[in-house]
């Protein structure tokens, strides 16, 4: 986060792009995966479609569905992970009730995309509600969601969808 608003604050800065470029390149090699169980790369998973079907960037839909994912995840069996992502990322006080830390930690993500300028509606990005149906049938039928952290169905698809209009 600190390297990519350096980035947009001075395109010309090597050590700030040099660092962005290395940190994407261990985020998607699975090098973190190793040793814990598959992700099932969920906001992925339901990104693809979007820029599949409309033209729109894995970044913008990335950081468009992953607050409306995170929030609609969010229960009893997920909520240590947010806390542990809201105090290590974010320095939310560890002293607060978990429930609460775990939503700033959501409010925060949206928050950081945000102060980056990045759309964070679909309808931003000119996608619509006529083809959620149709997205949310694509990425249950070829994604694997229903092996993710939290598993996602296709109702659950669609709501994620909905909810980032």
């Amino acid at each position: 986060m600190v390297n990519a608003k350096a980035c947009l604050e001075n395109p010309e800065d090597y050590r700030a792009r040099a660092e962005m470029m290395f940190v994407c390149t261990l985020g998607c090699n699975g090098i973190y995966a190793l040793g814990n169980s598959p992700s099932g790369w969920p906001c992925h998973g339901i990104e693809h479609a979007l820029s599949a079907y409309y033209d729109i960037t894995h970044g913008e839909g990335l950081a468009i569905i992953t607050p409306r994912w995170m929030r609609h995840i969010l229960s009893e069996r997920t909520l240590d992970r947010f806390v542990k992502y809201g105090i290590n990322v974010f320095g939310i006080d560890a002293s607060l009730p978990k429930q609460e830390i775990a939503e700033k930690a959501i409010d925060a993500t949206y928050a950081f995309f945000e102060s980056i300028n990045i759309p964070m509606h679909l309808r931003e990005v000119g996608i619509d509600d006529s083809r959620i149906d149709e997205m949310a049938h694509h990425i249950a039928v070829n994604e694997g969601l229903e092996n993710a952290y939290a598993p996602l169905t296709e109702q659950d698809i669609k709501e994620i969808l909905v909810e980032s209009l």
